[in-house]
């Protein structure tokens, strides 16, 4: 799988294809969840939906709070960028350049 012009010299690492997963799961279900909010989550909050997550339009939706927690948690997505960043560079000798 070329990478920005690097490949694995030999087949690509069952890690590699894992944390690029996860991480791409993350980003898609961060995106869709965010993007349809508003037909989803309470306008008001109640027992259940108890977490406020505000938008830069004013306007605010309220979540379950473990739901609300991963939603702010945009950490996550650095983590696993820098993961695979120092996954690359620990295991550097089984790359390649191509062209």
């Amino acid at each position: 799988m070329p990478l920005l012009g690097w490949r694995f010299k030999t087949k690509t690492p069952l890690w590699f294809v894992l944390v690029v997963g996860v991480l791409m799961v993350n980003a898609a279900l961060h995106f869709v969840l965010l993007f349809t909010v508003s037909s989803w989550a309470q306008p008001r909050a109640d027992f259940d939906h108890s977490y406020r997550v505000p938008f830069r339009d004013g306007v605010i939706y309220f979540v379950q709070p473990w739901l609300g927690e991963y939603l702010n948690a945009w950490w996550v997505g650095v983590a696993l960028l820098l993961l695979l960043i120092a996954l690359l560079i620990k295991n550097r000798a089984q790359l390649e350049r191509t062209g």
